[in-house]
This record gives C-alpha cells, structure tokens and sequence, in this order.
C-alpha cells in the first residue's frame, strides 16, 4: 500500500506490504487514498493533453513557415553532366599472355597404338602423345 511520510520537512511516498501497515501508521505515515490517486492522475493526465494539443499547434506553426521559407527559396539546380573517361585496361604480364596463348592450344590426348592382328605376337606396348600447334601435329611415342 502506498504510504505518505514527512521526515525533515520533505514528504516521500514509500509502498509498504499490508501486514506492516499499522506499525508504519504508528511512525507516523499516512495512507495515500484512491481519491488522492485519481486526482493526481486526473491533473497528470491534463497536463499530458495540454502538452499534445501544443505540440499539435507547433508542428502545423512549424510546417507553414516551412512552407512559406521554400516558396520564396530559388530552384535547385540540375547537377551538371559529368562525363567518366574510362582507362585503358593495364597490359597483360608475359605470364598471362603465355596462359592465353597456353590455352588456346588443344590439349594432349594420350593414345595407345592399336593391337597386332596376330594376337600371339610379343610386342612391346606403346604409349604416344600428340599435340597440334597450328597446321603441324606432333607425335611422341614411349
């Protein structure tokens, strides 16, 4: 319960559970009533009211002067063109012209020279590359 104490001339407003509400009124507290509650809510709540109403009052204040300060304001200017040159893209280092070019070549395919017709015939397997650089094909066989 919500109690009222005066101590060196300043009152303070302490909540203290029920079972003690005796020995507080003995120290000398005084109950706070439900009328005193809703009064002081009643006048806090005015205040609040008033205090939306004029800030109610300054924002429509504050727009039309707003209103009134650009009507006189001179026209924003259009930003001017500017024009972005685009630079030359930086030369390739020697390694990555040699990847380019190592890239456009067609790969090596390992092949293996056909079996002999006579299947009985001892021959040594081989085992050749071939890779073609423009015209030319090379072969290299193992």
């Amino acid at each position: 319960m919500p109690m009222l104490f005066t101590a060196v001339g300043q009152q303070h407003l302490e909540f203290i559970p029920i079972s003690q509400i005796t020995e507080s009124m003995n120290k000398g507290g005084q109950p706070v009533r439900l009328g005193e509650m809703l009064s002081a809510l009643g006048d806090s709540t005015q205040a609040i009211n008033k205090l939306q109403e004029e800030n109610a009052r300054l924002r429509a204040e504050n727009d039309k002067l707003w209103k009134v300060a650009m009507n006189g304001a001179p026209k924003p200017q259009p930003p001017p063109n500017v024009v972005v040159q685009q630079t030359a893209p930086p030369e390739p280092s020697p390694l990555e012209r040699y990847m380019l070019l190592r890239s456009l070549w067609a790969p090596t395919q390992p092949y293996q020279l056909p079996m002999p017709v006579n299947p009985n015939a001892s021959r040594i397997q081989t085992n050749c590359t071939t890779s073609a650089i423009g015209n030319t094909t090379y072969t290299n066989c193992n």
